[in-house]
Parts: C-alpha cells; structure tokens; sequence
C-alpha cells in the first residue's frame, strides 16, 4: 500500500508545483526512472538490488536521452536528485520503480 503512493508523490511533486520539489529518496527517484521510461516509450529498464543508485540513473537517463516526450520537470527532478553516500538500490526502489512505469 505505501509503495503505491510513492509514484502520486512525484507526480505531485513535478506537476503541482511552478518549481517542482525535489525528490527526498531513492523510492521517489527510482519511480522517477520508471515515469521517464514510460513517457519515452522505452522499456523499463530493470535494475537489480544492490546496484549503485546514481549509476542506474545515469543508464537510464543515457537510454531516454533528450526525448522531448519526457517532462521536462520531471527531468530535472530526476537531474538533480541529491544522493548519499553508497546509495544503492534495495528491494523497496525495485517495487516503486515498477509502480512508476505503470504510473504513468
């Protein structure tokens, strides 16, 4: 249940707001990762538990590269997420990424 309301967060996040909020957790930005697949027209490009959360971002941003069909909000959320140190993905962000992709 509280993993479905983490995909609303961003989308409240990114469209609510004139400046969007920035993302507070590597649920957010990996259901973030899902949105911008989706809104590309990629496949959701699956990670794996333990992966190093800045290197899959930074794979995923390679695959939708500048595809205008990403908004651009969204983008930048996803840009200028702040990681912490040895920040990987875990159990928890591979369920919201998912519920991301079908979110949007």
């Amino acid at each position: 249940m509280v993993h479905s309301l983490i995909p609303m967060s961003v989308d409240i996040k990114v469209k609510k707001f004139e400046e969007p909020a920035r993302l507070i957790n590597c649920m957010e930005l990996t259901a973030a990762l899902g949105m911008a697949c989706r809104q590309a027209g990629e496949e959701l490009m699956m990670a794996q538990a333990g992966m190093v959360l800045k290197e899959y971002r930074d794979l995923v941003l390679e695959k939708i590269g500048d595809n205008p069909r990403v908004d651009e909000k969204l983008l930048s959320v996803i840009r200028n997420y702040i990681f912490k140190s040895g920040e990987t993905v875990d159990e928890d962000s591979l369920v919201t990424l998912k519920l991301g992709y079908e979110f949007s």
